[in-house]
């Protein structure tokens, strides 16, 4: 891959998926995890407190949606904004772009789409399909660490999401939320030539930003924090939460 490819993948989103980090969390056993409801409709059980002796104590307390997966939030965080996350990532679990598609800013995706066309003459499909490698990867470091062979090749870094965790972002002296929601959208200044930030604010209802993490099973049947503590933004328009990237 050039340098200017590479580029273009490590700025391909605002989430900075082909940036993202990884760190070890307590180890858990994946039977610990609901399998997905029947019920289609998207809805989160009653709060469960992990008992003191459990291997998710750690973790705090958390709710079980309706696909199996655990959210961990507040009453800060609101519970469409964790359908949302979960629904973005698992495009990328399942390698589905149709559906990936449905989930973007509408406006940011034809701006974004002819932006990567022009500059990297490739399509959004492709850019959704280089961050679902990055994402496979990591998983594949960290289901290799601690082999003696430490061969990544007999891995293809697939997985299944099983924790979300959501929560407000640290502040510094001074700073607000709006200066920080700002500042994850520098990036598109100049490959829009404009205040995009600005724009998005007055063409929807609301921007979220939220510091998550994800956890996910590898292929060696165990759980790993496959995106530790990166900062994301969801425009809410007409009910629905877009992302950007």
């Amino acid at each position: 891959m050039d340098s200017k490819r590479l580029a273009a993948v490590v700025s391909a989103a605002i989430c900075l998926l082909s940036c993202a980090s990884c760190g070890k969390g307590a180890e858990l056993t994946v039977n610990e995890n609901v399998t997905a409801a029947e019920n289609t409709v998207p809805h989160v059980g009653e709060l469960v407190e992990p008992k003191e002796d459990s291997e998710e104590y750690s973790l705090g307390s958390y709710r079980i949606a309706s696909d199996g997966v655990k959210f961990y939030y507040d009453d800060s965080i609101p519970e469409e904004l964790m359908f949302a996350l979960d629904e973005y990532f698992t495009c990328f679990q399942n390698s589905d772009y149709d559906k990936y598609e449905t989930l973007l800013y509408p406006d940011y995706k034809e701006r974004y789409s002819a932006y990567l066309q022009e500059e990297y003459e490739y399509d959004l499909r492709h850019s959704f399909e280089l961050s679902g490698q990055n994402l496979r990867s990591i998983m594949q470091r960290e289901c290799t660490e601690g082999d003696e062979d430490e061969d990544e090749s007999k891995y293809t870094g697939d997985f299944t999401i099983t924790r979300i965790k959501a929560e407000q972002p640290e502040l510094e002296d001074g700073e607000t939320i709006d200066d920080l929601k700002k500042k994850l959208f520098e990036y598109f200044f100049d490959i829009f030539d404009m205040d995009y930030y600005e724009y998005v604010k007055e063409n929807s209802d609301e921007i979220e930003y939220v510091s998550f993490y994800i956890y996910a099973k590898g292929e060696d049947g165990k759980e790993h924090r496959l995106i530790s503590g990166y900062d994301i933004a969801f425009a809410l328009m007409d009910g629905k939460y877009y992302a950007f990237g």
